[in-house]
């Protein structure tokens, strides 16, 4: 009996790795990234420099944590999209309650925790549409990939779109336009504030344990009625290939963000 048990866990545990991995991955990617330009800035610049990207990057940060409480119905105590004024340095902050005895509340803290993710980078693609439209198109190649039959080559694939639309983005019609410069310059300021702060990653944790232990539940009535939900879990698996897909814009701005972060570092 305490084999099976432990067999359930791990199952449950892959189970919610398939669930919530991508998320994660693409997270605590981000938080590399920008930890890393903005010891750069700080050290170049000093506050200010993180501050020149904030006004943009900052609010839209605090509203994938806002849109993720009204999905998930938690309730606004405070909010400040941006402040430069707080004394322990805070930018923005989303505080919310919600009722514990709520499963769907208490799974919802996963996904408000990860709302910067989904607005930063739902942010970038809104805004190539409206300045780079030809680039935008490109995108529609993300749609071309079978996610429903993921195979060893899907992440080569989603590089090679990755390239071709950046490759698109960077073409040299698009030097020499307005509207790139100005789309560039959005890009850095939203790619800045992406990243999950430690509050965020806490609240995103306690999720991430009912979500799994909820998970765990539904294996244990699989096991007792002899029922099958592999099949979900591996659909939902799918699904996440078009997030990492998408998420590469910001994974890419974010990049591109530490190397010129890193050149004014060196140079000043």
């Amino acid at each position: 009996m305490e084999n099976t048990f432990l067999t359930v866990f791990r199952v449950s545990l892959f189970d919610t790795l398939y669930v919530t991995g991508s998320l994660i991955l693409v997270g605590m990617i981000l938080g590399l990234l920008e930890n890393r330009a903005n010891f750069y800035v700080q050290r170049a610049f000093g506050r200010k420099g993180i501050l020149v990207t904030a006004w943009i990057g900052t609010p839209i940060h605090e509203l994938g944590h806002l849109l993720m409480c009204y999905v998930f119905r938690h309730k606004i105590t405070k909010l400040k999209l941006f402040s430069h004024k707080e004394k322990d340095g805070t930018l923005g902050y989303v505080n919310h309650s919600w009722n514990p005895k709520s499963l769907y509340q208490n799974i919802g803290n996963f996904f408000i925790g990860m709302g910067p993710i989904f607005s930063g980078t739902a942010a970038l693609i809104i805004g190539m549409k409206l300045l780079l439209p030809d680039s935008f198109t490109r995108i529609a190649d993300y749609l071309t990939l079978e996610p429903a039959q993921p195979d060893q080559y899907i992440l080569t694939k989603i590089f090679a779109l990755t390239s071709g639309l950046f490759q698109s983005i960077f073409s040299l019609e698009n030097l020499f336009s307005l509207n790139f410069w100005i789309y560039f310059a959005l890009a850095i300021a939203i790619s800045s504030h992406i990243a999950l702060s430690k509050e965020d990653l806490k609240g995103a944790g306690r999720g991430f344990v009912t979500i799994l232990f909820f998970i765990l539940l539904i294996n244990l009535v699989a096991l007792v009625f002899n029922a099958d939900f592999s099949g979900l879990f591996a659909e939902i698996l799918a699904l996440n290939v078009y997030f990492v897909a998408f998420s590469m814009i910001s994974i890419v701005f974010s990049l591109i963000r530490l190397v010129l972060s890193a050149f004014a570092y060196y140079l000043v």
